[in-house]
């Protein structure tokens, strides 16, 4: 069981998207599939790992972006999703690997982004993580800004994660 587990998709969101990345430091970003390509409001979600990640992208993301009533394949892109995330909790699987899997299955229903640990946002070498450091560091009109986010830096990274995109 899971603090989300048996609320309603609304305040199961707010729940993983309030948490704070460094006690829940594994992450899922997703945006809106609207136009322009993939511009829409999007939202990071913490989770304590990647099992918690895998459960709530199956017993919440679905019926947090479709209406099951209006999808008729809504409990088969369930399964499908819960196939492609059962893998990621084990040692060695590759969460972008699972993305593009998802995205697949979802099509232009959803826009998965990233998954993945915090430290790839305020120190790793990612691509996902190195964009949204920068732009955090671009924020602060920092001339160095592709550089790690560290020590009383990381409040306001946190923070600044829960307002992205701005």
């Amino acid at each position: 069981m899971h603090e989300w587990t048996g609320l309603s998709r609304g305040r199961a969101l707010a729940i993983v998207s309030a948490r704070d990345p460094r006690a829940f430091p594994v992450g899922l970003f997703s945006r809106d599939p609207v136009p322009p390509p993939n511009q829409g409001p999007g939202c990071f979600m913490w989770f304590a790992d990647h099992a918690e990640a895998a459960d709530f992208m199956v017993e919440i993301v679905p019926v947090l972006l479709l209406d099951p009533d209006s999808w008729p394949d809504f409990d088969e892109l369930v399964e499908k999703t819960r196939e492609v995330v059962r893998e990621v909790p084990e040692e060695g699987a590759d969460p972008l690997a699972t993305m593009r899997s998802l995205g697949k299955h979802w099509g232009d229903r959803a826009h998965f982004v990233w998954w993945g640990h915090f430290e790839e946002i305020s120190s790793g070498d990612t691509d996902f993580g190195r964009l949204i450091r920068m732009q955090y560091l671009d924020e602060l009109d920092d001339p160095e800004n592709d550089r790690p986010v560290e020590g009383d830096e990381l409040d306001a990274l946190v923070r600044f994660t829960r307002i992205y995109p701005l």
